[in-house]
């Protein structure tokens, strides 16, 4: 065989081994076209400028957004498929990807050709890179259900808490405007009887059931501060937690601003106060209390600390565990520490909208 033949079999050879290879990229392209294309989620690709690349969406990126698979490309991403006032954010997070940054998931918008908006879990992510350059797979899935049915729980735990506080604060005015009166009305007859009584044995019975009488009003009036204190609606919370720390076994020094909030973001703090410093009485064996409210502008930030032994679980008892979900209702959260020997500190967060 000539040297020629051997040359033209090896070419045959390479192109043949090309051809196959060819044939095999083709393959696998046409598998991953398949997989992208019937994936739920929405697949995008984009350069390292944050550019979507020509025709590098996949079918559900497109029909839920509603462009055409010509149109999708050419655009950076946050300029087109992201409301104005979300794109900084959304550029930022790209470009920390692009930046070799590590891929995070996000909650997020995005908008459609008709200028709907759909809630959308999304993430970038770095792909193996290939001659043309490093590229970047942006892919997202929509949970606009998802953050709807959030929403309608957030509004029924709401509805929930609002109907609990009114039912609590009728509670109160019925236990105040009846039971409670009564029983005064009924002290002020008893001391007008042991003036009158000439029988020293009658008089000391009737001081005694006034005794008996006296601290039984003391304890329905305490307990319709528990169920709905009145000094809070009436007068807000600096003087409603003025009269907690009063009533404290323990020193407990207040800062409180005098402003007045929404009626369920007064309870909500009230009753996170009140809570603590019942667990401090309780619990702590502590010398002094700190209670702490601060408005910044956006929440009520909520502190109460105590210099107990600390080494509690508080948000194990039902009182403060309770108070986190009603926290929770209004979109706060409640927060307990408490090392060993250093005192306990619960925080609380309240959006004031």
């Amino acid at each position: 065989m000539t040297a020629s033949a051997d040359s033209a079999s090896k070419i045959e050879h390479e192109l043949a081994e090309l051809r196959a290879r060819v044939a095999e990229l083709e393959r696998n392209r046409e598998l991953l076209n398949a997989i992208a294309n019937t994936a739920p989620s929405f697949l995008s690709v984009v350069d390292r400028q944050g550019r979507v690349r020509d025709r590098a969406t996949n079918v559900a990126f497109e029909q839920t957004l509603g462009y055409d698979p010509s149109e999708t490309g050419g655009v950076l991403f946050w300029e087109r498929y992201v409301p104005s006032e979300d794109a900084d954010d959304v550029r930022t997070a790209i470009e920390d990807v692009i930046a070799g940054g590590a891929s995070v998931e996000r909650d997020g918008r995005w908008v459609t050709r008709s200028g709907e908006i759909i809630q959308v879990a999304w993430s970038c992510s770095a792909l193996p890179e290939i001659e043309g350059g490093p590229l970047f797979l942006i892919c997202a899935t929509d949970i606009s259900e998802r953050t709807r049915q959030a929403e309608e729980l957030r509004k029924s735990r709401a509805r929930i808490v609002a109907a609990g506080d009114e039912a609590r604060k009728r509670l109160e005015r019925n236990l105040h405007d009846g039971a409670q009166q009564h029983l005064v009305a009924l002290l002020l007859s008893l001391k007008t009887l042991r003036g009158q009584a000439k029988d020293p044995a009658t008089a000391d019975a009737l001081a005694h059931a006034i005794d008996e009488l006296g601290q039984a009003v003391d304890e329905l009036l305490e307990l319709a501060r528990g169920i709905h204190p009145a000094g809070l609606s009436a007068r807000g919370l600096e003087h409603a937690v003025g009269q907690l720390a009063r009533r404290a076994p323990s020193r407990v020094s207040v800062e409180v601003p005098s402003g007045r909030y929404p009626p369920a973001v007064e309870a909500a703090a009230y009753y996170v106060v009140s809570e603590a410093l019942a667990n401090v009485a309780k619990y702590a064996d502590a010398t002094q209390a700190s209670v702490r409210i601060e408005d910044d502008g956006e929440s009520l930030l909520i502190e109460v600390i105590d210099d107990g032994a600390g080494g509690a679980d508080a948000m194990r008892g039902s009182g403060l565990r309770g108070l986190a979900d009603r926290v929770a209702a209004l979109e706060g959260t409640l927060t307990s520490e408490s090392p060993i020997g250093a005192g306990t500190r619960i925080r609380a967060t309240i959006p004031l909208g």
